[in-house]
């Protein structure tokens, strides 16, 4: 069959299982109870359809693999294109150090667990195995594909696969979790915020809006449809900041070779660099939502429109991830996968709660969502957990969030540069001494940025 039919028909079966997972959700009182999101349904069925191997509706995980990673950067873009409404930037901040606190704990824990199972059962475990809990975790599918592509050449095989088992595994983790946070939270402290007081009607539950009078708008046009359509316009300015994205990471790929002479250094640089395009396109988005307001220009966006095409992409990004899963794979790597998932979940879920109640920031259960879904799921997830309780991001934590992880990248690069020790280690010969000496520099780290955490929080919460 052509390529273009390959990808026609992927996203037909996809878009056909949401279709089937809104038709489920709104009969099935289980689904409705426990407030599953229609994506994860879908993924659910597909993964499962998958695990039986019906061929007519397979789709093989590298091919997920690409669509998860231009998804979730246009997720990052429209978020970020959208119109801010002011408020308190210092709580953005504050986010995104507290994002960079818990990835260099995923960090540390996963080195740690990993070396142990290399001087026991897998004494031929790749010496970056430990960093996918970071990857899959926090730092998205997209992250821990093409991270886990770039090391399948030195010898690390299926890996990136593996990086998006981890992925699918850490969205599950979010949602099961999440969603028991929203009962726990609504059930033992009874919360009265405006953004919940619907959880519990019909129109929640069902996940379907019949009446006509209770549709909400989902945008204004901010465009002549004589000229070109309103979305038209918001989707073209998404894949405009997207080129932009683009064409300034072939610059760096081919500039940076040049400016640093070893040529491994380089190539796993410019891979972290294309792992981390979502967070280029989110500051590209940023710079030329600003400048079109300096022309003038800024009404042309339109909140609700860009906020129909972030979700959109992450419904069928969150899809595709967990459908994405690899029973084979998982069943090679079972042990250390399972303790891995399970340690990096539990420390993520201590972690986020203890903290925000803590730090007394505003509207706490949307921040507890959004942080566990992003730190194990991603920002897609953490968008999805937010949209249960916060179904139009009218709360400031959908907006932390998103440009809290761009607070957090100079924060995070650290931990991402260290991936190249373990491997020069491995290369030179000298594995146990680069591994151990880079374990204990991230753990010194981490606990810095902890220190620095709790400073600024505390900072912000007394005035």
């Amino acid at each position: 069959m052509e390529s273009h039919w390959l990808i026609a028909l992927d996203f037909m079966t996809i878009g056909s299982f949401l279709v089937f997972a809104t038709y489920l959700r709104s009969k099935i009182y289980f689904l409705q109870k426990y407030l599953i999101p229609n994506n994860i349904i879908a993924g659910l069925l597909l993964f499962i359809i998958g695990t039986l191997g019906i061929k007519f509706l397979q789709i093989p995980a590298d091919r997920y693999g690409k669509y998860i990673y231009h998804l979730f950067v246009i997720t990052f873009i429209a978020m970020s294109l959208r119109k801010t409404e002011g408020g308190n930037s210092k709580t953005t901040y504050a986010t995104g150090l507290l994002m960079s606190v818990n990835s260099g704990i995923q960090v540390v824990a996963g080195l740690l667990i990993a070396y142990i199972f290399m001087l026991t059962i897998e004494p031929n475990l790749f010496p970056t195995f430990g960093y996918y809990i970071l990857l899959g975790f926090s730092q998205g599918p997209g992250q821990a594909y093409s991270i886990g592509h770039s090391w399948e050449p030195l010898g690390f095989e299926n890996a990136a696969n593996i990086g998006l088992t981890f992925a699918a595994l850490g969205y599950i983790w979010a949602i099961t979790i999440g969603l028991l946070l929203i009962r726990f939270f609504k059930k033992r402290y009874k919360l009265k915020q405006q953004t919940i007081k619907n959880s519990d009607n019909e129109i929640n539950e069902t996940g379907v809006i019949k009446e006509i009078m209770d549709q909400p708008c989902a945008g204004e046009l901010t465009t002549d449809n004589s000229a070109i359509d309103g979305f038209t316009f918001q989707i073209a300015l998404v894949l405009f900041v997207y080129l932009v994205t683009f064409l300034s990471l072939k610059g760096i790929e081919f500039i940076l070779p040049i400016i640093i002479n070893n040529t491994e250094i380089a190539s796993q640089l410019i891979s972290i660099l294309w792992g981390l395009h979502f967070i280029f396109g989110s500051l590209f988005a940023i710079l030329i939502r600003k400048a079109m307001q300096r022309l003038s220009w800024g009404n042309i966006i339109n909140n609700g429109l860009m906020t129909r095409i972030s979700g959109s992409s992450l419904d069928f990004m969150v899809t595709a991830a967990i459908a994405a899963i690899s029973i084979s794979i998982l069943l090679d790597y079972i042990l250390i996968i399972s303790v891995m998932s399970i340690v990096g979940g539990l420390l993520t879920l201590w972690f986020v709660v203890r903290e925000i109640q803590k730090s007394n920031l505003d509207s706490p259960l949307e921040r507890i969502l959004a942080l566990f879904g992003t730190l194990t799921g991603t920002l897609s997830t953490g968008l999805t957990l937010t949209r249960v309780v916060d179904p139009d991001f009218k709360t400031k934590a959908a907006q932390d969030i998103v440009l809290g992880a761009g607070v957090a990248v100079p924060f995070i690069l650290p931990f991402m540069a260290s991936m190249i020790v373990p491997i020069l280690g491995l290369d030179k010969g000298l594995l146990n001494q680069y591994y151990l000496i880079n374990l204990a520099a991230l753990t010194i780290y981490t606990a810095l940025l902890f220190i620095y955490w709790r400073y600024y929080s505390k900072k912000i919460t007394k005035k």
